[in-house]
């Protein structure tokens, strides 16, 4: 108890605790605000920390999304490590089981150019003509036509042999660099493209890099050639050991010569994609059971969740709620809905799996449970593909592409086109502004001759569409960082607004002392005018 110093000193005043008196009506009049003011911060600091645990939550479903749908609707497999198969397209994929057996391997042609003193030996003036194309078992070269020649000009003065590797090495189609041979010597080394057709012929036109001349066919180490495979007994070249289209929507790569048949399979990842839903059906369930109990209106006497009725975090909730229930356009000419696939909603905004309805969908239309996890971008024309900038986020949906030969233009929902021609000397289409920004639709090696309509398909899936939403979010400028703003501002209005009632109360306290000071002052006075009188009054009545 605080000591009442003021009626201690002035023993003839009123006599009561004025310190205490005092104490009391600062209570009365600060305390109701204090306590206010102390429930707000403790509600605000209970939203803070509930915002950091939405942060987590959020963080733990982003990683989760991450890795959804990595195991594949379809399994690809191989029976050897000499052939192996990995999915490239899903929506091309057909189940089924095909051989291969591996009679040779496509190669590239080596040529090695020899007795260099120095990577600085001098390579002399001239210009060197390279060609693409083939050499019979007679040292007879035939063109391929399809493959432009190239020049390599050394200017007057000459190059040094590492100078010249670099300039041979940046030529299409041709690998060049300078081997230390280890006895004192060096040699140029010059690869080819892998495919019989792809081998170098390497002709000096004018000038002394005599050297590098192949055109008797010399130099060479080891021939091109083609991959020789059968496929289901049927005997299949192609130019490259990696290949594309021998399984539709599956890469095929020959890693070793085989001496008997090897059986690639594709099948539907049942057992497998039922427990990747289910994986991921929790974890969108877990961010939807926490954001159920944090925005709890608190009804009938139960608590109320620390963001309840929290505008934004509100939204969020509706928003997340959104992209689990609305179709997934793009993947064809009709949307598909999660409960197509028996993904069901709840009513409390869960989700929940039909397991009959989802095997039998994996069953006839896998690529609609792969649209989960996997965005496509397609045309409906085989003779059109279609790429986008990394940046690029066109809208979802199946969209009309139009090209008009008469005129050489190309539409896309009716917005123009620019046109180009890439360094492979393909038509392109393109768009550099607006909602198709970075789209390019490759037309192929030439203008095509005829109008063309074709759908494109542009379809955006589930995980992308959470990770994309998540990440908005969660960033530096989104809207859990704008609301953990706000509420750390709110934190340092409350501590003012309690910094001036502390304020308030040392001038209601100085106030009060003031009026009981001149009260104490007063009763002492009359209590001496008192005295004074009874005093006078008693030598009145004993002079009597």
């Amino acid at each position: 108890m605080a000591v009442d110093y003021l009626s201690t000193l002035n023993s003839g005043g009123s006599g009561l605790n004025i310190t205490q008196l005092v104490d009391s009506i600062v209570a009365a009049e600060i305390e109701p605000v204090k306590a206010l003011i102390n429930k707000q911060v403790g509600v605000n600091d209970l939203a803070i920390s509930e915002v950091a645990k939405f942060r987590g939550q959020a963080a733990t479903l982003e990683g989760a999304l991450s890795v959804a749908g990595a195991g594949g609707v379809f399994q690809a497999q191989s029976a050897s490590t000499a052939v192996s198969i990995a999915v490239n397209d899903v929506n091309a994929l057909s189940v089924g089981t095909i051989s291969i057996q591996t009679n040779q391997l496509a190669s590239r042609q080596v040529l090695e150019f020899t007795g260099f003193a120095s990577v600085d030996a001098i390579v002399e003036a001239g210009t060197l003509t390279v060609e693409a194309g083939s050499w019979s078992d007679s040292d007879v070269f035939s063109e391929n036509i399809s493959v432009a020649a190239q020049t390599v000009t050394i200017d007057s003065g000459g190059l040094s042999l590492s100078s010249f590797a670099t300039q041979m090495n940046a030529l299409t189609g041709v690998t060049a660099q300078v081997v230390d041979k280890g006895d004192g010597t060096f040699s140029l080394s010059v690869l080819s493209d892998f495919g019989e057709d792809n081998a170098l012929r390497l002709t000096v036109s004018t000038g002394g890099p005599t050297d590098f001349d192949t055109t008797d066919g010399g130099n060479e180490i080891s021939a091109a050639q083609d991959a020789e495979i059968l496929l289901n007994g049927i005997t299949v070249a192609r130019d490259n050991n990696t290949i594309t289209d021998l399984v539709n929507g599956a890469t095929v790569t020959l890693n070793a010569v085989t001496s008997s048949s090897v059986d690639l399979s594709v099948t539907t990842n049942i057992a497998g994609a039922k427990l990747e839903l289910q994986a991921l059906v929790d974890q969108i369930n877990t961010m939807r059971s926490y954001l159920n109990e944090a925005t709890a209106r608190g009804l009938n006497g139960a608590e109320g969740g620390a963001l309840a009725g929290d505008a934004s975090i509100g939204a969020i909730k509706r928003e997340l709620a959104s992209i689990t229930t609305s179709p997934l356009p793009g993947f064809g000419a009709e949307p598909i809905y999660l409960s197509e696939v028996g993904v069901k909603t709840n009513r409390d905004g869960t989700l929940s799996i039909d397991n009959s309805q989802l095997e039998s969908i994996l069953v006839s239309s896998p690529a609609k449970v792969d649209a989960i996890y996997n965005s496509m971008n397609s045309m409906e024309l085989d003779t059109l593909t279609i790429s986008f900038a990394s940046s690029a986020k066109p809208p979802e949906g199946v969209h009309e592409f139009l090209y008009d030969q008469a005129s050489d233009s190309a539409t896309i929902n009716g917005i123009a086109l620019s046109s180009r021609e890439n360094v492979s000397g393909e038509r392109e289409f393109y768009k550099l502004t607006g909602d198709f920004y970075g789209i390019v639709i490759n037309g192929g090696t030439e203008s095509p001759t005829t109008d063309l309509t074709s759908s494109v398909y542009i379809g955006r899936s589930l995980v992308d569409r959470l990770s994309d939403y998540l990440e908005t979010i969660t960033a530096a400028r989104g809207d859990l960082s704008t609301k953990e703003t706000y509420l750390k501002a709110r934190s340092t209005e409350f501590q003012d607004k309690l910094s001036e009632a502390d304020d308030k109360a040392d001038i209601i306290e100085a106030r009060e002392l003031r009026k009981f000071a001149k009260m104490e002052q007063t009763v002492t006075q009359l209590k001496s005018t008192g005295d004074y009188i009874t005093t006078i009054m008693d030598a009145w009545a004993k002079s009597d």
